[in-house]
């Protein structure tokens, strides 16, 4: 995997240094930190203070200038690597970092750096499955292969439902009613806040595995996932558990997916990786057609996370794409790779930070924050709270 991860370097630094500086002047790099990889999202505290979590096992805590402000690691499991490609920090509104670990553990983590309590969930392998949500009360949901965990702030577990999904990677998320929404392999799966099933949808054979959420303003919920054919499909679903449309993709060969995100207008942006070496970014209408589609010869482009920023400007692997698909920039690159594969996180001062193989990168841009959607970003926000009600 890690040779893997190398191919991607390769192949994404061959794509940037061709092209870079062609469609558009690069935005400025406010500052770098080099001495690590973090290939999953980074987040942004109430405080500002930037967290990522690093391929070492380690959780960064940096301040707005890009000096480290503390860094805890947590126990080497190195045989994982890079499973923490999935482990992305979650920060709670009172400054709490959650974090789902590789030795199966759910730790609480207080702004200081220091850790409250290690719950442990799934010690054994395959461990780790999905970045935590958190509720509007702050109870943690996990996922973990098979089984949903509902966890206080105190670290106690609440109650615990089997939904299956044990060859998926699946990340809950949170309604507005605070109904708990899981893609378990070919299985939309809603839940009470109490754990009890309010309904459940089988997707298959639209959908059999690899499920990624998202959720509208009208409470749509959006499910992408792949097909028993390996076809990329999005489904948007009624709050009640109806089926309102399937969007099919063209291509029928993804080897990996994204979650989508929504913009402003109620577009729903997504990608998608697949094995001939090729990605594909796409736009669809809130009523389920494809507006436009986009393919670069990257080998990951656009395979995993977005974030739409204040202006409406979409970030991916390997930069930044005006609202009707068109490359607004690379990122600035030198030589150094950046080549992202988490979403990036986005300050309300314009500052997109990207974690990637070679570093975390901090960029200047001209816009405000995230997009006043209701899901601009993997993760719903800045956060990752994978909540639509947070900020």
């Amino acid at each position: 995997m890690q040779d893997y991860i190398k191919l991607i370097g390769l192949a994404a630094l061959f794509v940037l240094v061709i092209s870079c500086g062609e469609q558009g002047k690069e935005p400025e790099i406010r500052w770098k930190f080099t001495s690590a990889a973090f290939l999953s999202s980074p987040a942004i505290g109430p405080d500002n203070t930037i967290y990522a979590f690093s391929e070492n096992d380690t959780l960064y805590a940096f301040n707005q200038d890009g000096s480290v402000k503390w860094r805890l690691g947590l126990p080497d499991t190195i045989w994982y690597h890079p499973s923490n490609i999935l482990i992305s920090p979650v920060v709670a509104q009172d400054n709490t970092i959650y974090l789902f670990a590789v030795d199966g553990c759910l730790y609480s983590i207080n702004s200081g750096g220091s850790i409250n309590w290690r719950l442990p969930i799934k010690p054994t392998f395959p461990t780790i499955y999905g970045t935590p949500a958190l509720g509007a009360n702050g109870t943690i949901y996990v996922y973990a292969p098979e089984s949903l965990y509902a966890i206080s702030p105190a670290g106690v577990i609440d109650w615990v439902v089997e939904v299956g999904g044990g060859s998926c990677i699946t990340f809950p998320a949170v309604g507005a009613d605070g109904t708990i929404y899981i893609g378990a392999d070919r299985d939309l799966i809603a839940l009470n806040p109490d754990g009890s099933v309010k309904w459940s949808f089988d997707m298959a054979p639209a959908i059999s595995t690899i499920d990624r959420l998202a959720i509208g303003a009208d409470r749509t919920v959006y499910v992408f996932g792949t097909g028993i054919d390996d076809a990329g499909n999005l489904l948007a679903f009624s709050d009640d558990g109806s089926l309102r449309w399937t969007c099919t993709l063209e291509d029928s060969d993804c080897i990996s997916i994204g979650t989508p995100v929504i913009g402003i207008d109620g577009t729903v942006y997504l990608g998608s990786a697949t094995s001939s070496a090729r990605g594909w970014l796409y736009a669809v209408s809130p009523s389920g057609e494809v507006r436009w589609k986009k393919q670069s010869t990257s080998l990951v482009q656009e395979a995993y996370d977005l974030a739409i920023d204040s202006e409406g400007t979409i970030y991916g692997v390997e930069g930044a794409f005006t609202p009707d698909g068109n490359l607004k920039w690379r990122y600035p690159i030198g030589t150094t790779v950046v080549n992202s594969l988490g979403a990036p996180a986005i300050g309300s001062d314009g500052t997109v930070y990207i974690g990637c193989g070679t570093g975390l990168f901090a960029f200047n841009t001209s816009a405000a924050g995230l997009a006043q959607s209701s899901w601009p970003r993997s993760r719903h926000d800045n956060r990752n709270s994978g909540n639509v009600l947070t900020q």
